[in-house]
């Protein structure tokens, strides 16, 4: 391969990575949108929270808040 074939390639593979990167932001983004509106619960009703002191979404990850939780005290 010679210096200028790969310069071709490298500048081939830039826009390619550009394009991937562009592509994985919109998909990320559709994500982050369908997860937006997580109840937190399985398909078949049951909690998806897990842990014990501080309960996270398994489905979207986000901190789950019990009717029991306190600010203080």
């Amino acid at each position: 391969m010679t210096q200028a074939e790969r310069v071709a390639r490298q500048e081939i593979l830039r826009t390619v990575i550009a394009r991937l990167e562009a592509y994985l932001g919109e998909l990320q983004a559709e994500q982050k949108k369908a997860l937006d509106g997580c109840e937190h619960t399985y398909a078949d009703g049951r909690s998806a929270a897990t842990g014990t002191a501080t309960q996270v979404c398994a489905i979207c990850g986000h901190v789950v808040k019990g009717r029991d939780d306190k600010l203080w005290g």
